[in-house]
């Protein structure tokens, strides 16, 4: 019962994910489902669909295809839908009930691919992971039908890649722009921004980069891949504020060829009052060494509310495992202060408010559209202003 969630809703799931980093994409995205799934990501994790053109269908599933696992039914639907639509690819993403009977994602799509002639993807996802698993899935397949398969000569790399940049994590407000003006204002080309402000041929220029900087922990195994395949180093960190801390060691690497990625914790006293962030691993601790630039006198503590990295973390870090162990954390009386999306203060008691500040900072992931106007974009002068008023 410890996964129960009865004051926060569930956190973006895998299909969320996955769907979210093809969305820009021009392709077509099947979601094999009843059509509650889709109506999830659709109403509750995608805050660019008002307006958009993206083609996104449920595949309608019923009781009777899905105990029978009638696949010709699908194949002949989004044949149909593909030969009106010419998509740039098709991609299938699964769901819970398609998973317990086992349905065979990259069969169906081989098969697609076959009849269309269009790139084809099929995707296992279940709903029982988090959107960052979707992501990276996503991605990496991307990478490896668009791109080259053989690394890149050293000579040949200059420029960055951003893995990660999602509007699960930095909403819709245009923090990709961002990101890219701000790297290419101080001369470092960016290739590819992973899974926001991108494109196909965006993505096929990926390899020819120098470094990846992984800003959120939905980057970490594309990041791991792109390593091993093509031989690009990478570093973790977010742009947070005036975004000096990462874009030094970006440079570092850039001009010296030196890796900084280990970056613990600012030192404070041990009487130091204690800040609770929480949130995506990599942001969270991102905005930990920013604060801690500002705030000397507290101590910020990086919480992990998804999925966490044992490899990524540092020395006191949290790893806050569901809902129930949330509401423990921030009821302790251990943390004077507390940065989260804006419905976790509902998981403080009236004593514990009484010697706990809270400061609501928005997150997609969690409180999806109930908050998602009110995102703060983390890299510019309103992230700046929102840390300096966290005082305990």
């Amino acid at each position: 019962m410890s996964k129960l969630c009865v004051n926060l809703p569930p956190y973006s799931p895998d299909y969320s994910g996955c769907a979210s980093a093809l969305f820009e994409l021009g392709g077509m995205i099947v979601l094999h489902d009843a059509s509650g799934c889709t109506g999830n990501y659709l109403g509750y994790d995608e805050p660019r669909w008002m307006g958009s053109k993206s083609f996104v269908f449920c595949s309608g599933l019923r009781h009777m295809d899905a105990i029978l696992g009638n696949d010709n039914l699908l194949i002949d639907r989004i044949v149909k839908a593909a030969e009106s639509l010419k998509p740039k690819f098709i991609a299938l993403l699964g769901s819970p009930v398609p998973m317990v009977i086992g349905a065979d994602y990259e069969g169906i799509m081989h098969e697609v691919e076959e009849r269309t002639g269009i790139p084809s993807f099929g995707f296992d996802t279940k709903g029982l992971a988090y959107y960052g698993k979707g992501i990276s899935m996503a991605v990496i397949s991307l990478i490896k039908k668009f791109c080259q398969k053989e690394a890149v000569p050293e000579t040949e790399r200059s420029g960055i890649n951003l893995i990660g940049v999602t509007p699960l994590d930095f909403g819709n407000k245009g923090c990709e722009k961002d990101f890219i003006a701000f790297f290419e204002g101080e001369g470092i080309t960016v290739n590819c921004s992973f899974s926001a402000g991108h494109s196909i041929e965006a993505i096929k220029k990926s390899v020819f980069s120098k470094l990846n900087l992984v800003v959120s922990q939905s980057g970490i195994e594309v990041a791991k891949f792109m390593e091993k395949k093509y031989g690009i180093h990478y570093i973790t960190g977010t742009p947070v504020g005036d975004g000096g801390i990462i874009l030094s060691k970006v440079k570092s690497f850039l001009e010296k060829g030196i890796l900084e990625n280990e970056d613990g914790r600012e030192k404070s006293s041990s009487a130091a009052k204690k800040v609770l962030v929480a949130g995506d691993q990599i942001i969270s601790r991102s905005i930990c060494q920013a604060a801690s630039k500002i705030h000397a006198d507290l101590d910020f503590i990086s919480g992990t509310i998804f999925d966490f990295s044992k490899e990524e973390s540092r020395a006191g870090d949290i790893f806050i495992r569901d809902e129930t162990e949330f509401r423990k954390i921030v009821n302790s009386g251990e943390f004077a202060g507390v940065v989260a999306d804006p419905l976790v203060e509902e998981l403080l008691t009236e004593s514990a408010k009484k010697g706990t500040k809270f400061f609501p900072l928005p997150n997609v992931a969690v409180s999806s559209k109930v908050c998602w106007k009110d995102t703060i974009n983390i890299l510019g002068k309103e992230m700046s202003a929102f840390i300096a008023k966290i005082t305990v």
